[in-house]
């Protein structure tokens, strides 16, 4: 695989951190209606924050399939800077 592939998709893992998995973590258990209560200040219920978390997941998946899918010999670097 070619080396800049390699680093935007390394990028976008690291990117992707543990948020989810760390959100689902803390609200394992919860009840419906807890789910839906604010989580501390963040201004939002629990069910919004572990959305966001899994639809910017789903975002950083989409991007990592867009850029695996890109034909190595598209990928040539700007070497005119």
């Amino acid at each position: 695989m070619n080396a800049h592939k390699q680093i935007a998709i390394q990028a976008l893992q690291n990117m992707r951190g543990d948020n989810t998995a760390r959100a689902r973590a803390a609200f394992r258990g919860m009840s419906k209606p807890q789910m839906q209560e604010q989580y501390g200040q963040s201004g939002k219920t629990r069910a919004q924050i572990l959305s966001d978390y899994e639809t910017l997941d789903a975002r950083i998946d989409a991007a990592i399939a867009w850029i695996k899918s890109i034909p190595e010999n598209k990928l040539q670097p700007d070497t005119t800077s």
